[in-house]
């Protein structure tokens, strides 16, 4: 299950009742076919919640009830190209969203750079929460046999499409490259990509670390999740990267350079330690409930301190 959709099950269960309408079809057209939708919906909702800018442009030329929108990363940082730049058509369309965000009745982001992008206008921070009963730490041994990787290699978890450039894939397999140098040793680096939901946990507990080297994020669930489940991660200032792994023992944060990475990664696989991932998760509170509770106090801001018994999403 996708982690906006974990953030959707997590408000029912709090008794909000939420009506789903979720984006499918051929691309731009799609939006405009979902019009007339999205007005049925709204009629009889307290407000409307709309996941990414695409979606609140949507939902503000659909209906006039108030509406809460949340960034999700890209659509207020831009996209990222293979050299590095952000896309300029990306740019445009961040624009296009901090305009957006004075248009809604609370703005909610994923990390403070995003909170930083749109001073001074206001937005609460509240980043996707973790399922912990999901992700949770598991023995190795069991894992790697459950996913035949049990030929006593290292094993690196890349967390993405290894051909989307944001990701940073090159930095990764330049820091695996750095740290075979220095163990005299192969190192597999295994993407996370085209796997299973239901089989994530099992790679995040197979693997001796997770490299997380995006150019640019907003508050990527795969390093909550890789927490929770105690997986060493080393990462790059991305997005609230740095601030989810600061003081977390068994995890490292990283500058971007791949000798530096590298030298990281040879340190953890020669010598690992325990990782205290899962407790700080709890600590941040950064658990499905309580991050549902956290949207549910800006749906009642919104309504004035009315209960949001009904949301159009």
């Amino acid at each position: 299950m996708a982690p906006t959709a974990r953030q959707i099950q997590s408000l029912r269960d709090l008794g909000v009742d939420a009506e789903i309408f979720d984006m499918q079809g051929i691309p731009k057209l799609k939006y405009v076919q979902a019009i007339p939708r999205i007005r049925q919906l709204a009629a009889s909702a307290d407000l409307i919640h709309a996941h990414f800018g695409y979606c609140g442009w949507l939902a503000r030329t659909a209906s006039r009830k108030p509406m809460v929108i949340s960034f999700m990363g890209d659509d207020l940082l831009g996209t990222a190209m293979s050299n590095g730049n952000m896309s300029r058509l990306s740019m445009a369309m961040a624009r296009c969203n901090r305009r957006l965000a004075r248009r809604a009745n609370a703005v909610i982001v994923k990390s403070g750079e995003m909170a930083r992008v749109l001073a001074p206008w206001p937005s609460t921070v509240i980043p996707n929460g973790v399922d912990l009963d999901v992700f949770r730490p598991m023995d190795r041994t069991a894992a790697r046999t459950a996913l035949g990787m049990d030929d006593g290699r290292h094993k690196v978890l890349f967390p993405g499409n290894p051909d989307y450039p944001v990701k940073g894939f090159p930095l990764a397999s330049a820091a695996v490259s750095v740290a075979e140098d220095v163990l005299h040793q192969p190192i597999d680096l295994v993407p996370l990509w085209n796997v299973d939901p239901s089989r994530v946990p099992l790679y995040m507990n197979a693997v001796d670390a997770m490299l997380m080297t995006s150019i640019s994020e907003g508050s990527p669930n795969v390093v909550k999740e890789a927490m929770a489940c105690n997986t060493p991660v080393i990462g790059v200032p991305a997005g609230d990267v740095h601030e989810l792994l600061d003081g977390v023992a068994g995890c490292v944060k990283s500058g971007r350079g791949p000798a530096e990475m590298g030298r990281h990664l040879a340190q953890m696989l020669v010598q690992p330690q325990p990782v205290a991932g899962r407790p700080a998760i709890v600590a941040k509170r950064l658990d499905l409930e309580s991050i549902a509770r956290r949207v549910i106090e800006v749906y009642e801001s919104v309504l004035g301190g009315k209960p949001a018994t009904r949301v159009e999403g």
